[in-house]
């Protein structure tokens, strides 16, 4: 059954965009229009046609120079169709990737559903959408996603400015739970998560490399997270023994943080949180001589967009050189601005250990988001979480 009619309006793309799309790529750009005046002047989905003959249906926004490719079949955009679409996607994350309760479950045109993204958190999801073509299958969506164990579903709109109304599915009284992420060998860290809190509730892309940090900690470590959020490194890094410092501008990130700490049993002479500017508690620290074993940098996207490039370089400039300043042995130092690439991020690093006269040592290679935010070969745009580890090596 054809819900909306949509796909009615016919838009001619070129060459380039048509080649772009055979080979996989799930955005093309509003310049690659052939008939620009047939675009419709609200969001909508339309069909893409190449020399007349059919390439895919795709969500058209006036506002945005970017198409978003929803299928490469003349299909009928309904239930089946989400619900074949969700059920590949969840089976990618339990059955390839080994995922049982906790996990980004569809994350954009990765999966196939542009403008959304949901985490999963036991029984509880929180979705983003960012389209008011999806916003309008909403309801079919959410009956696909109860088939998956999800009793509860907050929605919630994708960034500031969009006109998605938030609205509660289910149990609307659910939208608390306890997680747990841990490799076989460690102890399991356990978390609250609220989904009524900041973005999906908890940064489930930062998870690996969590997990991975707790190979370099020894007993005893004084530890710095910067940017602790509510406390994702700073309760693995606890867990493997180190006294930890969490730092945060977020009174109520910092409230959840010290529940996280009680919630693992860390003891409260093992962990002082405080709340204040990154910046300023870093330059601070460092007039006061003290030094971390480990120290651990993950700020906010410092730009959103291109034109603030340069601004954002030079933040994390600064932020990497105090924390090489107040390093001894580990830098662990995270960007998760999708316009700084992996190699400008490190050099930006790398300048910044020259300015504070300490050689970097790379431990490993990039390491990136959790394998469950999918980065696929021809849309490069869904890698934004850049993650490096560093020795300090004192001469």
């Amino acid at each position: 059954m054809k819900l909306f009619g949509d796909g009615m309006v016919k838009i001619e793309i070129d060459k380039r965009a048509y080649n772009s799309i055979q080979n996989f790529s799930r955005l093309i750009y509003t310049n690659a229009v052939v008939n620009k005046e047939d675009l419709p002047d609200k969001e909508d989905i339309i069909t893409l046609t190449y020399k007349g003959k059919f390439v895919a249906k795709a969500i058209y926004s006036p506002k945005s120079v970017i198409i978003k490719v929803l299928t490469t079949k003349d299909e009928e955009i309904n239930k089946e169709f989400f619900y074949n679409r969700i059920k590949k996607a969840n089976d990618y994350r339990t059955k390839i990737l080994n995922f049982k309760d906790t996990y980004r479950m569809i994350y954009a045109e990765a999966d196939g559903l542009p403008t959304i993204i949901l985490d999963k958190y036991n029984e509880i999801g929180a979705m983003q959408v960012s389209s008011k073509v999806m916003e309008r299958y909403l309801d079919i969506i959410v009956e696909c996603l109860e088939e998956f164990g999800l009793e509860t579903i907050y929605v919630k709109r994708g960034k500031k400015g969009d006109k998605i109304k938030e609205r509660v599915y289910g149990d609307k009284s659910k939208f608390e739970t306890i997680i747990e992420e841990g490799y076989e060998n460690q102890k399991p860290a356990k978390f609250k998560v609220n989904v009524k809190g900041h973005k999906t509730g908890f940064f489930l892309d930062q998870r690996n490399n969590r997990l991975d940090l707790r190979d370099y900690i020894k007993e005893g470590d004084r530890v710095l997270d910067i940017c602790c959020y509510t406390g994702g490194f700073s309760v693995h890094a606890a867990l493997e023994g180190a006294e930890v410092v969490g730092v945060d501008i977020s009174n109520k990130a910092i409230e959840v943080a010290e529940e996280n700490m009680e919630l693992n049993g860390i003891p409260k002479d093992k962990y002082e949180f405080i709340v204040g500017d990154a910046f300023a508690v870093m330059e601070e620290m460092i007039e006061d001589g003290e030094k971390f074993d480990v120290v651990i940098l993950d700020p906010p996207a410092f730009t959103t967009t291109k034109k603030n490039l340069k601004n954002a370089l030079r933040a994390y400039s600064t932020l990497n050189y105090l924390g090489i300043k107040l390093a001894k042995r580990i830098l662990v130092t995270c960007s998760c601005s999708h316009h700084v690439d992996r190699e400008t991020f490190r050099k930006t690093v790398v300048s910044s250990a020259y300015r504070a006269k300490k050689e970097l040592r790379q431990i490993g290679g990039y390491r990136t988001q959790s394998p469950d935010h999918i980065i696929t070969m021809a849309n490069k745009n869904l890698e934004y979480l850049k993650c490096l580890f560093f020795h300090i090596n004192e001469q």
